[in-house]
């Protein structure tokens, strides 16, 4: 029986099978969907595609889900896992439950990389089966990545947006998309910033609203500021909350 979120469980170097769900399944509320999304991991840690940004945590070629499948979960859990083609692999530090649609149910978020066209980022559902509902164009490359970062509503029209770092090795552009059909559709981009440092395990920084609306938390371009990016009208505006230090991107998170 499968009753709780899952605890967060992480990769272990040298000995990786997959990487499950950072954190827990937000709870469900009085007459949610079924199935509702508890967990979702990466598994089947895979060499097929040589890119190596996360600090040791291997590319994986499969995706897996459970959900609860009653409200009084007394029913055993339910769940699926798909397997990518041999020309893309999940490149990420774990999947996301997070509603980036606006219906009050985790998706899952997740990072693709195309072995020639490089990274994109995918939403998934899962009802009766996984399915990829939303992605962004690949970036066009191979060995070229993004960071997710976190979710909110940055244009005020009561839907959530997606904030993620395009190249945050290399562009250093945080972007904004927002579901619209089948796509991942660019609302705003702005450069100067990044949430990853090259072979970390950890993507930095998050999506916060401290009463006024969604702000993106990360760092300048050379990690010395910790930096707040909202939206005004259809451009990003950048400010600095003072210098990086240590847990500045917790605190700035918590509204400190």
């Amino acid at each position: 029986m499968f009753c709780a979120p899952l605890s967060a469980q992480t990769w272990a170097q040298g000995a990786a099978s997959f990487i499950e769900t950072k954190g827990a399944s937000p709870a469900p509320a009085a007459g949610y969907r079924l199935p509702w999304p508890q967990s979702a991991r990466l598994s089947g840690p895979t060499d097929r595609y040589s890119h190596d940004v996360l600090g040791g945590i291997p590319r994986w070629t499969d995706l897996g889900l459970r959900a609860q499948p009653c409200a009084t979960c007394d029913q055993a859990a339910t769940g699926q896992t798909i397997r990518l083609p041999e020309t893309l692999v999940f490149e990420d530090t774990g999947p996301r439950l997070w509603d980036v649609t606006g219906d009050a149910t985790p998706e899952i978020v997740v990072v693709e990389s195309d072995l020639r066209k490089g990274a994109r980022l995918t939403v998934w559902s899962y009802d009766t089966s996984l399915t990829r509902i939303a992605v962004t164009p690949h970036i066009g490359r191979a060995n070229r990545w993004l960071a997710p970062l976190g979710v909110g509503d940055f244009n005020a029209d009561g839907q959530p947006d997606i904030a993620y770092v395009d190249r945050p090795h290399l562009a250093r552009e945080l972007v904004i998309v927002t579901v619209k059909g089948k796509r991942l559709v660019e609302l705003a981009r702005m450069g100067g910033v990044t949430n990853h440092r090259i072979g970390e395990s950890v993507i930095s920084g998050g999506v916060r609203n401290c009463g006024q609306g969604a702000e993106a938390i990360l760092a300048n371009a050379d990690w010395s500021e910790v930096m707040a990016v909202r939206m005004e009208g259809a451009r990003l505006v950048a400010r600095s909350l003072g210098p990086l230090a240590r847990n500045s991107f917790s605190r700035a998170l918590a509204c400190r």
